[in-house]
């Protein structure tokens, strides 16, 4: 196309459209015809490098003329313009870098500006229904609802494409003709494994089907066309992903399977069959497993729980919500931490979970993700469980519920069920509530007779043919009829049978069956099964009788296979050093402000070092400390050297240019474990500079569009009122410090602003006043969601920082606890403001006395009383024992129960910010208890405050806990 006659822009504009309309008709054409349709991708213009810098010159010159009506009728050029620009996005804000490269844009008012930018959106929207353009999907599309269009049709941003590369290498073992043939089943086949890959390609990912074609083009050969990208723009994407060494040697590696994968062919699995195995309640990958082990003389049941992650696959918030929630597990008191299922692992059930009960949920959780959950993990409903007797005092789980003769069981039914009354079933100790269990020895030989008796506890006997993995050691396998093996590896069976034969058919999934050849004068055959799908699979067995080519006996064995995805869990373990996390997978800022904490797991007293580095954007290290620790390393041990070492000056002036934290943990031949905390590709974020004055600047990064985006400044001194501030200009620090938050839609950032430590240093009395008005609910949401506001808001890197926001949080708090408690109360906590921390003790009385003057109110403060010293280091005992001090008089306020009840009032009194993320209907209703009957939360406050105050106390007296 090189070459066009002159004519100013408007000429070159509307023969640059011209071209480019033929060219994506064309293409469009050619997309629709294939099975399923694919997208077209603006990048996918076929401009020549020449081309490409006269489009640019003519969009410029479009400008500089004024962008009027006959430039923008020529639209074409200006989206593939903004497509190319996407191309070279990495993560900063996309308007500045449009402005740079499209000299006169950002000339005029912001209304002018923001009218273009909603133009741009206009024109790809008109490119998706005219030419069939891609549409952005997912999280990045809802945040950036304008430059996701661009960025999208970029395909794949030049910085991204190294992970690509990975991703595509990682995940080749499980690569089928299937997913090579339909680009939506591969993106959601990686969109699944990427949640440990940074926070931006994560999010461009959740677009599964941008995904599953960008993939399935670059896996064709290099010699190979793809019906999915024309070839200039897969040559071009291809070269820039292999410029560096290991991204062309991933590339590689994924390229040589897909290819094998062409070539051989897969087992065919039809529609139907898939949907069947997705639909089956047990055998999938994400089932948790039941086990008993053998303690104390009796067995325990113990749940190994699975790598959830893989379910992103069908809900893309899935990562996320088992990154921040804590799990319940059915038969389990307490919740597991937060991302416990994001480290799968055993953990012991003190009762055996209830059948209606789903397994596993999230609390507080989405519905969506629970319901998906409850659907994906479900374990065999009994009344009866078959556990077939392992080495090493560990017995697994016969998901089939059948026995062989000569082995041995356990067989545990639930409590009131009545066992085989059989001579080799004798009654055993069971340590989880709920059920009873029995030894199964079962003899060489079981008669018709003892048949008929196990049926009665649903087992059934096989003896006739068994059928086994051999050959390497499978993933797992239960002894009997359930295999697990990673996929990528064959599935090596054995069948044996006692009874001469020389024939077996071998049927899988219920498809067409093939005959093997038995050995002649063996009593087993061996075969392999390569191609397996990822997912559950049936492999049935029959031997067929000579001549008549009958079969006589069969069997089956349920082979899942599972993704060999490396996850956290992989990263940590096969070594002697485990690093775990809390929340799992935390960001940079919950590593910064103690919302995360972490421990490391390896031999007792070993000696290892610890190495924490920060990095900036473009992966430069900015600081590194090395730190050696003795193993096992505790939560509490992570926070004392948070403490001490990330509120010094080096860390302080990296951490506000830091995009990356990474945490390593090793020791020479015995292990080594790593992690990586992101800050996170956000929306909006706020960067904090520090002038030559020793005084702050705010300046906001808005990725969101821009056009309402809000911005509001909380002063220290009244922390609850907000100033308006201008979005696009630095936001100077209060002197005493503050908080600024922006707003664009459902998006927020805050950051806490630190204070002039010299100034404050001469006014430290200037503290925060939160005024309230009426005891009114709303005026007690308003208190709670500006605790909220508060706590989440992100620290910055100045130390004086965290004091200014747990002074406002202390503030809020107090005064919610006030216009709960009433009048009396209030005046006490105003008081106790003004005292220290060593005559803040001598008001304990004070406050029991004024908890209530009833009898039932009075009994309640002095239980609370008696037993403070004893709740002083331990939140479970502080809970469990106000728990009972409030038995007598919770109930009567509405509560439920009062544990329910205990661990809301203690919230409420303590960190009332936390319920913001309670069910709205559920928050209103126990806070109205809670004002019905302010007694609840004079004692909660008492509970709270009397446990901080003899903690604090530098000499706790011995007498206090006898009374």
């Amino acid at each position: 196309m090189a070459g066009t006659a002159p004519g100013g822009s408007i000429a070159v504009l509307k023969h640059l459209h011209e071209y480019l309309d033929h060219h994506f008709r064309t293409l469009h054409e050619h997309r629709q015809a294939l099975q399923p349709a694919a997208p077209v991708f603006t990048l996918e213009h076929d401009l020549n490098g020449d081309d490409l810098e006269l489009l640019s010159s003519a969009v410029g010159g479009a400008l500089a003329e004024g962008f009027d009506i006959r430039h923008r009728a020529q639209w074409l050029p200006f989206i593939v313009h903004a497509a190319e620009i996407g191309y070279l996005y990495t993560g900063d804000e996309y308007w500045p870098l449009f402005a740079q490269k499209t000299p006169g844009w950002d000339c005029g008012p912001q209304w002018k500006i923001n009218s273009n930018r909603a133009l741009i959106k206009r024109w790809f929207k008109q490119f998706a229904a005219e030419y069939g353009g891609i549409e952005p999907e997912g999280a990045f599309a809802t945040n950036f609802n304008i430059i996701a269009w661009p960025i999208t049709h970029a395909i794949m941003p030049v910085d991204l494409q190294r992970q690509m590369a990975q991703l595509l290498s990682e995940a080749r073992a499980v690569l089928t003709s299937e997913m090579l043939d339909d680009p939506n089943i591969l993106g959601a086949c990686l969109a699944a494994r990427t949640s440990r890959y940074s926070d931006r390609f994560q999010k461009l990912c959740y677009n599964q089907s941008l995904l599953g074609h960008i993939a399935a083009a670059l896996l064709s050969g290099d010699d190979e066309g793809s019906p999915y990208l024309v070839k200039s723009t897969l040559v071009r994407l291809v070269a820039d992903l292999t410029k560096e060494n290991e991204s062309r040697t991933w590339l590689a590696q994924a390229r040589r399977s897909a290819h094998s994968v062409r070539s051989r062919g897969f087992l065919p699995t039809s529609t139907t069959q898939r949907t069947a195995q997705r639909d089956q309640p047990l055998s999938t990958v994400t089932n948790p497993k039941l086990l008993l082990r053998q303690e104390n003389d009796g067995w325990h049941l113990h749940l190994e729980l699975p790598d959830l992650s893989a379910l992103q696959t069908e809900n893309n918030q899935v990562v996320e919500e088992l990154r921040k929630r804590r799990p319940k597990i059915e038969g389990r008191r307490q919740p597991l931490p937060r991302g416990a299922l994001l480290y799968p692992g055993r953990k012991p059930l003190p009762t055996w979970p209830r059948p209606e009960i789903p397994i596993i949920q999230l609390e507080q959780g989405l519905t969506e993700v629970n319901e998906l959950i409850a659907r994906r993990c479900t374990i065999t409903q009994g009344p009866w469980w078959v556990f077939r007797k392992q080495p090493g005092g560990l017995a697994t789980e016969v998901k089939g519920r059948f026995i062989r003769p000569g082995r041995e069981y356990i067989l545990v039914g639930r409590a009131g069920s009545k066992p085989p009354t059989l001579l080799w079933v004798t009654e055993a100790s069971v340590l989880t509530d709920g059920v009873h269990a029995f030894d199964v020895t079962t003899p060489p030989v079981i008669s018709e007779e003892e048949i008929i008796q196990l049926a009665t506890a649903g087992l059934s006997v096989v003896s006739d043919v068994s059928i086994q993995p051999v050959g390497l050691t499978p993933a797992y396998w239960d002894g009997e009829g359930s295999v697990e093996c990673l996929a990528g590896e064959p599935v090596m069976l054995e069948v044996r049978s006692a009874q001469a034969t020389e024939k077996c058919s071998v049927r899988v999934n219920g498809g067409i069956p093939f005959l093997l050849e038995w050995p002649t004068g063996s009593q087993q055959l061996t075969f392999a099964l390569e191609d397996l799908a990822v997912g559950a699979h049936e492999v049935h067995v029959a031997l067929l009788t000579a001549g008549t080519g009958m079969p006589f006996t069969s069997g089956s064995l349920s082979v899942t296979i599972r993704d060999p995805h490396p996850n956290l869990e992989a990263a940590t373990a096969g070594t002697g050093i485990r690093l775990f996390a809390t929340p799992a997978r935390p960001k940079l800022t919950e590593i910064w402000d103690g919302r995360a904490s972490l421990s490391v797991n390896g031999p007792t007293a070993m000696k290892a070092q610890l190495t924490i580095v920060l990095r900036d954007d473009n992966g430069r290290e900015l600081v590194r400390h090395q730190n050696g620790i003795s193993l096992p390393f505790s939560d509490d041990a992570w926070k004392r050297l948070v403490a001490q070492e990330f509120r010094t000056g080096k860390w302080s002036n990296a951490y506000n240019k830091a995009e990356s934290c990474e945490v390593s943990v090793s020791r020479s031949g015995t292990g080594f474990a790593f992690l990586t905390c992101e800050r996170g590709f956000h929306p909006l974020r706020w960067v904090l500079t520090k002038q030559r004055n020793g005084e702050y600047e705010a300046y906001l990064i808005d990725r969101t569009d821009g056009a309402d985006t809000e911005v509001l400044l909380f002063p220290v001194e009244n922390p609850l009122n907000g100033e308006q501030r201008d979005a696009g200009r630095p936001v100077a620090a209060p002197v005493n410090g503050g908080m600024i938050r922006a707003t664009s839609g459902n998006v927020t950032a805050a950051i806490i602003l630190p204070p002039d430590p010299n100034r404050l240093r001469q006014n430290p009395s200037n503290r925060p006043i939160v005024h309230y008005a009426d005891n009114s609910l709303p005026e007690v949401q308003r208190l709670i969601f500006g605790h909220h506001h508060w706590s989440d808001a992100d620290l910055s890197a100045d130390p004086f920082s965290h004091r200014q926001q747990q002074l406002v949080l202390d503030t809020i708090t107090t005064a919610l606890v006030s216009l709960i408690a009433g009048t009396r109360w209030a005046h006490l906590e105003q008081k106790r403001a003004r005292l220290n921390s060593h005559a803040q003790t001598g008001m304990l009385d004070e406050m029991e006395k004024l908890v209530g003057a009833a009898t039932a109110q009075r009994a309640v403060a002095r239980h609370i009383a008696s037993r403070l010293w004893q709740w002083v280091d331990s939140p479970l005992a502080l809970r469990e024992g106000f728990k009972d001090a409030i038995d007598a008089i919770s109930v009567n306020s509405g509560f439920d129960d009062s544990r329910t009840a205990a661990k809301f009032l203690l919230l409420l009194a303590s960190r009332p910010g936390s319920l913001a993320a309670c069910d709205e209907a559920e928050l209103d209703m126990m806070l109205r208890y809670v004002m019905s009957s302010p007694v609840l939360i004079r004692a909660a406050r008492f509970a709270v405050l009397g446990t901080e105050d003899i903690r604090e106390e530098p000499e706790q007296p011995s007498i206090r806990g006898d009374q």
